[in-house]
């Protein structure tokens, strides 16, 4: 992740007002306004871990409390691009993921279905595709499944998270898909984050027009954020 050590950082009236005026689509405006005024970087560190990394806290508007109108738009300018690749199944990893999958998928031609991957196994579900993920959220592996019978042979399926880091969610999604006999045909997102999740995505086959995200971060320091499209650090609203 790049420093962008000699790019000024500008307060967040002027971040509106470039966001405003910048050739970003509406959805896109909506979101990096959100991020801006909403969002907040807290560091954070795994146990028997002496490295300090940045999470960026979205919970405001899309992660916790979900800002209905921003997720509606999303959902919108996302299909469009998803629509290409002509997906029989959403599948998402719970819980965030469910809210864009929903939306996204209402806005897709035949509106297809969406399933989530719960944590466990749950009784009713005789069968099942399963996959040990690692939750960097709570910091622990978690057990994901996908009932058999809900994730049909051959079906072709878009991917969808909230964010795209290091990819690891996607592949491991992936890998239920595979055991389904299924095909994988796109993944998307809202934010991408310079985690080297598109790259690692690509090194297993996904092609880069096959990977899509709204916005992207070029880099996050504590207090600001650099967005893909502007020379210039935003100072974020919430410290």
């Amino acid at each position: 992740m790049e420093d962008f050590p000699d790019i000024p950082v500008v307060d967040p009236k002027t971040t509106l007002e470039m966001i405003s005026a910048s050739s970003y689509s509406r959805a896109q405006k909506l979101l990096a306004a959100s991020i801006v005024t909403q969002s907040r970087i807290v560091p954070f560190k795994y146990p028997k871990s002496t490295k300090m990394l940045l999470n960026l806290d979205v919970s405001h508007f899309l992660t916790h409390k979900i800002n209905t109108k921003l997720i509606g738009a999303i959902g919108e300018e996302l299909a469009s691009a998803v629509s290409l690749s002509t997906p029989d199944i959403v599948i998402t990893a719970p819980s965030s993921g469910n809210f864009l999958a929903l939306a996204t998928a209402t806005f897709l031609p035949g509106i297809p279905d969406v399933i989530y991957a719960p944590k466990g196994t749950p009784h009713t579900q005789n069968l099942a595709y399963q996959i040990k993920s690692h939750s960097f959220t709570f910091g622990k592996r978690v057990k994901l499944s996908v009932a058999a019978d809900c994730l049909p042979k051959n079906a072709k399926v878009a991917i969808c998270d909230d964010f795209l880091d290091t990819g690891r969610t996607t592949m491991e999604l992936m890998d239920i898909v595979r055991q389904a006999g299924a095909q994988t045909i796109c993944a998307f997102y809202v934010i991408e984050k310079p985690f080297n999740g598109r790259q690692n995505l690509i090194s297993l086959g996904v092609p880069d027009e096959a990977i899509i995200s709204l916005v992207k971060i070029d880099a996050l320091r504590e207090g600001k954020i650099k967005l893909a499209g502007f020379n210039v650090w935003f100072q974020l609203l919430r410290q």
